[in-house]
């Protein structure tokens, strides 16, 4: 793993000798030689790490604050409580929550902005269903009546609007509503051309994320900072909170030989980063010439764990539809490698796991057995309509999360294990490279092993644990929230 180089400057021997102060004049000249100093270091400093003031074309006027990093190369802009609107009397939170100061986006901020960076810029937009404000109004459509129209719409896995489970269409075409050019990242190409991006001056990056390595959305993201840097065009993050801050790093981080759009990322399996603190990371880290604008989410606390109630649940993939169905995602994904059904084209994808020959009751005892915190199971019966087992009935078990107590890695482990215990027609699966394709989830092929040798919890813990530590201390000091 590369490290994140810090900036220090050195730091000169400011202590005057005892010869300096033969006389108060003496005193006071060296007093305020070394007062100078400090101050020109400090200037020098900030400069580097924390100088403030617009840097944009026709931002004199911003109401947003910008921070800076590596020079001027990393931008960091938030907004001040004193420039966030009022909310209306007669406005209404989606649910009540324990907190006050309503979350905002980096698209909200963006908008109380009257979209200044974007202004008399050509720009590419990375966006989807998620991609609303805090009144559920899409970013696309706010731009379009601001005037700003996007060079060029990408599209992520799922596409434009989150409904597509499929591989899309390669090469541009139209996109319906507004007519503006589409390119997929999620066909053959995973990666916009330099000639695809001729023209466009910043590509600007607006899609809700699970922070799960192999959830698609990061692999897009580092592809598109590969090609803004390749291309020389400033990257815009628009950042958004995300489900799973109360999740420290978890999981390996990703081993050579086991690359591919499910494992691109150099993380945890589970990382715990929103898009724009992964880019400032991979910017200090790889991406050393990149040109780097992140707008931060306002109000939104890592450990807060009522984050999913502060703002509407939209898909970002069509089987995670709700904040449970997000958190059961991250233990049980391995199993999209083995023969067993995640309840794909049912109302509780993920949720849902079984197969026309599980003993579903055998199954549930030996997980109730086990005590697991944070976590309750029951008896499904369920019937895909697509994936494995598509249109057969099928015994499984329901996932039901009930406290943050909830080890996704432990849960999908143990169940994982029962069922290659108990079941002789459970086996893993591979995929076209020839490879068991739940070691791609994971990042390498512990997990597998350890599920196919029994091997007890702890002792495939202490495999991963420690990479979890390190990326916790590595990004300690860019960490935005």
């Amino acid at each position: 793993m590369p490290m994140i180089e810090e900036n220090r400057f050195p730091v000169p021997n400011l202590s005057p000798g005892l010869a300096d102060f033969a006389s108060i004049d003496n005193i006071m000249k060296t007093y305020s030689s070394v007062t100078l100093l400090l101050v020109a270091l400090l200037l020098f400093s900030c400069y580097g790490s924390c100088s403030s003031g617009p840097h944009y074309p026709g931002m004199e006027d911003s109401v947003l604050d910008i921070r800076h990093r590596d020079g001027d190369r990393i931008r960091i802009l938030s907004i001040s409580d004193s420039h966030v609107p009022e909310e209306s009397e007669d406005e209404e939170m989606l649910l009540p929550i324990r907190r006050k100061g309503r979350v905002l986006s980096g698209l909200d901020l963006l908008e109380i902005d009257d979209f200044r960076m974007l202004k008399n810029r050509r720009f590419a937009l990375l966006t989807n269903a998620t991609g609303l404000n805090r009144n559920l109004i899409p970013g696309l459509e706010l731009l379009m009546g601001a005037g700003l129209r996007p060079s060029l719409i990408l599209e992520p896995e799922h596409g434009l609007y989150s409904h597509e489970d499929r591989y899309l269409p390669g090469g541009f075409r139209q996109e319906a509503r507004y007519g503006i050019r589409l390119l997929s990242l999620y066909s053959a190409q995973k990666k916009p051309t330099q000639d695809q991006l001729r023209g466009i001056e910043a590509i600007v990056v607006d899609i809700q994320n699970l922070p799960v390595r192999c959830y698609t959305y990061i692999s897009t993201l580092t592809y598109l900072m590969d090609a803004a840097e390749d291309s020389g065009i400033e990257l815009i993050i628009l950042d958004r909170p995300h489900p799973y801050g109360f999740w420290k790093a978890s999981g390996p981080y990703l081993r050579s030989g086991f690359e591919s759009f499910v494992s691109l990322a150099p993380v945890p399996y589970l990382y715990s980063m929103t898009m724009g603190e992964y880019a400032l990371y991979m910017a200090q880290s790889r991406f050393r010439k990149l040109e780097l604008s992140i707008v931060k989410a306002k109000n939104f606390n890592r450990e807060d764990s009522d984050i999913a109630l502060q703002r509407a649940w939209i898909n970002p993939s069509p089987n995670i539809p709700d904040l449970e169905t997000a958190l059961v995602y991250a233990g049980v994904v391995f199993f999209e490698g083995t023969n067993v059904s995640l309840g794909r084209g049912t109302t509780r994808p993920f949720v849902y796991s079984g197969a026309p020959w599980m003993d579903s009751d055998a199954v549930l005892a030996e997980l109730r057995r086990l005590n697991l915190p944070g976590v309750r199971f029951a008896r499904a019966v369920f019937t895909p309509t697509a994936s494995m087992y598509n249109g057969i009935t099928c015994q499984g078990i329901q996932i039901i999360p009930v406290s943050y107590e909830f080890d996704p890695i432990r849960t999908g482990f143990e169940y994982m294990k029962i069922l290659r215990r108990i079941h002789p027609e459970f086996r893993f699966v591979v995929r076209g490279s020839g490879h068991y394709w739940t070691d791609y989830l994971w990042g390498d092929s512990t997990y597998r092993e350890a599920v196919e040798q029994q091997v007890d919890f702890q002792r495939f813990q202490r495999t991963y644990v420690q990479d979890g530590i390190h990326f916790e201390k590595l990004t300690e000091d860019i960490r935005l929230y």
